[in-house]
């Protein structure tokens, strides 16, 4: 029986058709495909729109016309398509550094193992494709009926994950596990195809995943390209002072970013990073601010911004919660800060009315279905309350998010006993992604400088980029082990963003 190669071109942006240091990464990863199937055997999973971005360079292969994006539809689509197939080499267009030699090793162990499924473990997001018995694509689509959104990178595997004991799965393992890094090797968006351009530099198309392991180890410092978070202090003020809040150390001015001010900032973010999570408003809270609809309906505008509304929730009340639901936003996550389960220990901690919070955040569900989440900081004075508060609220529908305490730097007393650092430490994260703004465009170098102690610069006053590679040389020294004296005792390296 024969095994095809699927190669799903229905992906967002608008980068994976560039050139790559003068090469179409494209036909790259065809031809490498060709190295492992015949090209008859290789198959096109597109639509009118990817078939004119593919242009000539679809001529030579297998069509398989797409008239949906859901998982469920593009898998029974696969599957009738594939008739007289025995198992599919699954792939996406923007991978072309996909490593030839681990995927016929992945392609023996899959018929070895007799395996519906084989996909590899521990390796960064394009070295590896996923290898799937043909039969098991209508079951993957029953799995994936209920999944709304449009096919992702994960379709396959969140489908399976569902009833994975039902099913012969069977990891190709890595040499080295780079799960924790979270590097993508793909060109859709601009943060990781700058990554792959820098390999390609470095390293050539043909780089292996052995090769780039090796480049790695020795320039850590290059998965540093654009920010995937941003942190935007539209607002500095906070409806009350809450127990760990650093607030009243801020010694800078305080202030609401005026809109004019927003609009120009933002701009010069999208200019730069094209895709992005943006959260408002890092230590304040963000409905005080006048114009926060304003804000957010200009920033929602952009289907590449996914929106992160941070609030404490004594705002969000029933007419704000109807005002976020016909925004009908996709892009919109919103965050409830309660960090407790009972009245006694919200009192303690927030100084309010939990059950009045409750009821609005209750309400606030009824009204937005999708990406609600309400946050508990992990301290002693919630501690008990832990277990109790994450059933409560994933009854409600809620996502919950039980978050780490955070002293910033010492500057406020510590409030949990419980030390979740890693073993071995990792180069800080938020060095690497996240970029904060504060109300009047300064940046610092991290969430923990809450007072610009490190200012990298102001986006108002200079170009993104320049700002965005000043903070390189405070990543490179943490690749490279050395610490100053803030982030020797800092214990939010670890913490990871969306």
């Amino acid at each position: 029986m024969k095994t095809a190669a699927v190669v799903n071109a229905l992906l967002p942006g608008r980068k994976w058709g560039a050139e790559i240091q003068h090469l179409d990464p494209v036909q790259v990863l065809l031809k490498k495909l060709e190295a492992i199937v015949k090209p008859s055997d290789i198959y096109l999973l597109l639509n009118e729109e990817a078939e004119a971005k593919l242009g000539r360079r679809a001529e030579s292969y297998g069509k398989i016309q797409a008239q949906s994006l859901r998982p469920s539809d593009l898998f029974r689509v696969i599957y009738r398509a594939l008739e007289g197939y025995q198992d599919v080499i699954y792939l996406f267009i923007d991978t072309p550094l996909i490593d030839v030699g681990i995927t016929q090793k992945m392609l023996k162990l899959h018929s070895e193992e007799y395996a519906e499924y084989t996909y590899g473990e521990g390796f960064p997001v394009g070295f590896t494709p996923e290898i799937v018995k043909r039969e098991l694509f209508p079951k993957l689509a029953v799995l994936a009926e209920k999944k709304n959104s449009n096919i992702s990178r994960e379709s396959a595997f969140e489908a399976l994950s569902k009833e994975i004991n039902s099913f012969d799965v069977e990891p190709f393992f890595s040499s080295e596990d780079f799960k924790m890094k979270r590097i993508e090797l793909s060109t859709s968006l601009k943060r990781n195809s700058l990554l792959v351009e820098r390999v390609v530099q470095e390293r050539g198309m043909d780089c292996n995943f052995e090769e780039f392991r090796s480049l790695l180890h020795a320039r850590p410092q290059i998965v540093r390209t654009v920010p995937a978070y941003v942190e935007m202090e539209i607002t500095s003020r906070s409806t009350g002072s809450y127990a760990y809040s650093p607030l009243f150390l801020v010694k800078r001015k305080t202030g609401d970013m005026d809109f004019k001010i927003f609009t120009a900032v933002l701009e010069k973010i999208r200019s730069f990073c094209e895709n992005f999570h943006i959260e408002f408003s890092f230590l304040g809270e963000s409905l005080l601010h006048r114009d926060i609809r304003r804000i957010l309906e200009h920033t929602l505008s952009d289907s590449s911004i996914q929106v992160i509304l941070r609030t404490d929730g004594i705002l969000c009340t029933p007419d704000f919660s109807d005002y976020l639901a016909g925004l009908r936003a996709s892009n919109l996550s919103i965050i409830c800060e309660l960090d407790a389960a009972r009245e006694p220990s919200y009192k303690l901690i927030r100084g309010g009315d939990l059950h009045r919070v409750e009821r609005d955040v209750r309400y606030l569900l009824s009204k937005v279905e999708n990406n609600i989440y309400v946050q508990m900081v992990r301290v002693d004075d919630n501690e008990e309350e832990m277990l109790e508060f994450f059933d409560t609220w994933e009854k409600e529908g809620a996502q919950v998010i039980i978050q780490k305490y955070n002293s910033y730097l010492g500057l406020l007393p510590e409030r949990s006993k419980h030390d979740l650092r890693p073993l071995e430490r990792n180069s800080c994260w938020h060095l690497q992604r996240d970029l904060v703004v504060f109300h009047n465009a300064d940046v610092p170098r991290c969430k923990q400088d809450i007072n610009g102690s490190f200012c990298l610069g102001n986006l108002l006053e200079e170009d993104i980029s320049t700002v965005w590679e000043r903070g390189l040389p405070h990543y490179s020294a943490h690749c490279e082990k050395n610490y100053d004296r803030y982030c020797a005792v800092c214990d939010e390296y670890y913490t990871f963003n969306f």
